[in-house]
């Protein structure tokens, strides 16, 4: 009776859609009923047309009447979990009488109504004829609609596959409790939940934080998925592996992705048939045997992207001669061709770094010695001429033995140093591929718990667990394989040689490293973009075998890349101020891995690259964006969330300078007081670190030097491995917290010290010729520095921040803390420094 009351009163579509499902009905018919004879008998429909991009305050006469937008009437709208039980919803009688005008309706199999009026005093057949036909046009118009409420919205290329209809999403950690209902649809590209509770609506519009543009916090991407299981009834739990048997009577679906997160299904009200269909299609489509199975052809194909130039995206000959310009050794080395359309070798790119005195017939006689032929190659000159370069091992059967002395003397002569070239063997010092992916199964067993009672049994022996993982030792020993590195050619001035069985595997972890410590360029974010590029995308890292995008051997998959982001992680701690970026962005990177849209993690080869966009099997010519072109997957405020306060803070200020300026101020302000007030006590501590610490003086060399002697030095990456995790979540506290403060400072003081300069100036141009001055305010790079804060009011402060909070709707109010928007406006000064004038 709500629901008729709303209607009378002519309510919007809002608060008719969340008191639709609470009526107790299944069908649209019922509510076209209400609404036909409550709403438009009122005339309540041509006033109530909808504003611009929002369905806020439009009525459902105007819905009918086609004035929505069309950009609502496909969209996905996640929203929250109910409290009690999930129940199905009751079936609908065949006939029911409207209780605002006495008629009776006859519902049909096709879900039609018959309208029989039993008033006496109708003008004829005609008019009766005549409202039938106006009666089924509603009827059509809001079927439609609401039709396109329960689709999934789809990228170019993407298609519907099948769907299970009534299936139930589970809450994490709920222990099955709670959930909510809806359409499960598999597409040739993710799993989509869609749900007819449309009860977010209520939320206002710019508070709709979308985090990614690509997919729904719902969705699911087929290549994220690394475990299928059905729960038969007893609780029986069965992993499904490509060609198994999929059963139909499976009470839940499991599905476990790479990205550290667990989704659970409901099919206890789904059909046999499409229960069986929907699990078969999810383990089908996620294990292609092809890479051109992929939906990344398809997005390709239909997408119509055109290649954009990039910085340093070294597929052509001028990148790579740019960064030896960079890096003053263009002299001693060279770009060899000899690889031009990939005839000596399809693991290595067209075009490379080779030692100056070697000539391209001695490469091509060298190459057959290696593993898939990749022979020493370079990867980076320190300014004292020492330099770093990767190559496999020599073939078993090779009988060329000296051709190994003969390439290290070509790199010791480029060098133009009389030591030898150490040749550090990675399978001695580093993990094996089969180690890192051991490590980071038990890793994901240890953080992908879906039940708190099993999460807090586990607590007493955390530690001892996550030891037993051996990830961190893992960390750990690259990290000090790096350092050992590091010194040879900073202290010894020594080239070295990683040496690997492969040469594209912790070769590019090591590699990166010892580059990241001894060169700042590499800890800004394009720096580092353009060394993953080089060291990972173009030397040939197979991205697609160890993230297991496609059906292959067993034994090759292997989160190599993820202990890379892990020890820069690592790095960062230890640093906080000398990286551009941020956590988050390592975060990101890991999850755009396993979305398998773009085209630099989905390769093993710029070989593989070019055949995959050539010799598709449509035979047409296709690209992919870049990982890089962030703008596709992100807004502007997103973004910003990758930019480290603390290195902007020594970025774009001098804090030399600033304290100078500070201390005479200091000073003068404390001569008039106390001897023990603020500002005498402040302007004394400047003077004493002059004179011993030099704490804000900047670093006077660019190399670091990490701790990495004890796993107890290194810590848990939270944030991509516990964000999922309920119990694990921090409210009102984490990292996040420190990184918002440390936002908010970095913004105060650029505009302080902006209020500065313009009182300066003014005071310098009075004595001049006292005309006004106008400075345009600098702008920090943070994401105070956006007008729009859509992504500060899109929830509750959590360890998680920014991703999606696990923490459901029925846990928001036993939050100890406010909402994000209050505990950021408590943390402000007494300045608002947002409408400061220029």
């Amino acid at each position: 009776m709500e629901l008729i009351r709303e209607i009378d009163r002519g309510c919007g579509v809002q608060k008719l859609i969340q008191l639709w499902p609470s009526a107790k009905y299944a069908s649209v018919d019922i509510f076209l009923e209400y609404f036909q004879s409550g709403l438009c008998a009122n005339g309540r429909g041509a006033d109530s047309a909808p504003p611009r991009n929002t369905l806020k305050g439009t009525t459902l006469a105007a819905i009918l009447n086609g004035s929505v937008p069309s950009d609502h009437r496909s969209t996905s709208v996640s929203s929250p979990w109910a409290e009690q039980q999930i129940e199905p919803a009751p079936v609908m009688a065949k006939r029911f009488i409207s209780y605002l005008n006495n008629y009776e309706v006859e519902m049909k199999e096709k879900g039609k109504a018959t309208f029989v009026s039993y008033i006496s005093d109708l003008n004829g057949d005609e008019e009766e004829e005549a409202k039938e036909e106006e009666d089924e046009e509603v009827e059509k118009s809001a079927s439609a609609f609401f039709d396109d409420l329960m689709q999934p919205s789809l990228l170019p290329g993407e298609t519907i596959i099948t769907h299970a209809e009534s299936a139930l999403r589970f809450a994490p950690c709920s222990d099955r409790k709670q959930g909510i209902s809806g359409n499960l649809f598999v597409t040739n590209f993710k799993v989509s939940f869609v749900t007819a509770d449309k009860s977010s609506y209520t939320h206002d519009e710019k508070k709709q934080q979308q985090r990614n543009k690509l997919i729904d916090d719902t969705d699911i991407p087929l290549t994220s998925i690394d475990t299928i299981y059905q729960v038969l009834s007893g609780g029986k739990r069965k992993s499904c592996t490509p060609g198994s048997i999929v059963s139909s009577s499976s009470k839940y679906l499991e599905i476990h992705c790479k990205d550290f997160r667990i989704h659970v299904f409901g099919f206890k009200f789904v059909p046999k048939e499409q229960n069986k269909r929907v699990t078969q299609a999810i383990l089908h489509h996620s294990c292609p045997t092809r890479d051109d199975l992929l939906f990344a052809y398809e997005f390709a194909l239909h997408g119509k992207f055109r290649e954009k130039p990039m910085h340093s995206r070294f597929y052509n000959q001028q990148d790579w001669e740019l960064e030896l310009g960079r890096l003053k050794c263009q002299e001693e080395w060279r770009v060899a061709d000899v690889n031009k359309l990939y005839n000596m070798s399809t693991s290595l790119p067209e075009y490379f770094v080779v030692p100056n005195n070697i000539t391209n017939a001695d490469l091509q006689k060298a190459s057959g010695q290696y593993n898939e032929k990749r022979l020493p190659t370079w990867s980076y000159s320190y300014s004292n001429g020492a330099c770093l370069v990767r190559m496999s091992q020599l073939n078993p059967d090779s009988d060329f033995k000296k051709c190994e002395e003969n390439m290290l003397a070509a790199v010791k002569l480029a060098s133009g140093e009389t030591g030898e070239v150490k040749v550090v063997d990675l399978a001695v010092t580093c993990p094996t591929i089969a180690d890192i992916q051991a490590s980071g199964q038990r890793l994901m067993a240890l953080c992908m718990i879906d039940s708190v009672k099993d999460f807090y049994s586990q607590d007493s022996t955390w530690m001892s667990r996550l030891d037993a993982t051996q990830w961190l030792q893992n960390v750990a020993s690259i990290l000090k394989t790096a350092e050992d590195i590091k010194d040879t050619m900073l202290s010894q001035k020594r080239s070295v040689a990683l040496k690997e069985e492969t040469g594209y595997d912790v070769s590019c972890v090591v590699s990166c490293l010892v580059q990241m410590i001894l060169d700042p360029v590499y800890r800004t974010q394009q720096g580092f973009s353009s060394l993953i590029q080089r060291e990972w995308v173009v030397m040939g890292h197979p991205f697609q075998t160890r993230s297991r995008l496609v059906l292959g051997e067993e034994g090759q998959q292997s989160p190599v890349f993820l202990l890379f982001l892990d020890c820069v992680w690592q790095l960062l701690q230890q640093f906080p101020s000398r990286f551009e970026f941020t956590e988050t962005f390592l975060t990101t990177l890991w999850d755009t891995l396993q979305l398998g849209l773009t085209e630099t993690f989905l390769f093993n080869s710029a070989w593989h690259r070019q055949r995959f966009f050539r010799e598709g099997r449509k035979l047409a010519i296709v690209s992919l964006p870049s990982v890089w072109e962030w703008r596709l997957q992100f807004s502007e405020e997103d973004i910003l969330l990758f930019n480290n306060p603390l290195y902007s803070l020594n970025a774009t200020l001098d804090l030399e300078t600033v304290i100078a300026s500070a201390k005479g101020s200091l000073k003068r302000s404390g001569s008039n007081t106390m001897a023990n007030s603020y500002p005498h006590t402040l302007a004394e501590f400047y003077e004493r670190n002059d004179k011993h610490s030099g704490l804000f003086k900047k670093p006077t060399s660019n190399v670091l030097h990490p701790v990495y002697s004890s796993t107890a030095m290194l810590q848990l990456w939270s944030q991509c491995y516990l964000r999922w995790s309920v119990p694990a979540q921090i409210l009102g506290g984490g990292r996040p917290a420190q990184y918002l403060q440390q936002c908010l400072l970095v913004e105060e003081v650029v505009c302080l010290h902006h209020r500065v300069k313009i009182l300066e100036e003014q005071k310098d141009r009075e004595k001049r010729d006292r005309s006004n001055l106008s400075l345009p305010r600098p702008q920090s790079g943070l994401v105070f520095s956006l007008e729009s804060h859509s992504v500060l009011d899109s929830g509750h402060l959590t360890s998680s921040f920014p991703f999606p909070a696990a923490v459901t709707a029925q846990t928001q109010h036993k939050l100890i803390s406010g909402p994000l928007s209050l505990y950021l406006h408590d943390s402000l000064l007494q300045y608002d420094y947002t409408d400061a004038e220029d």
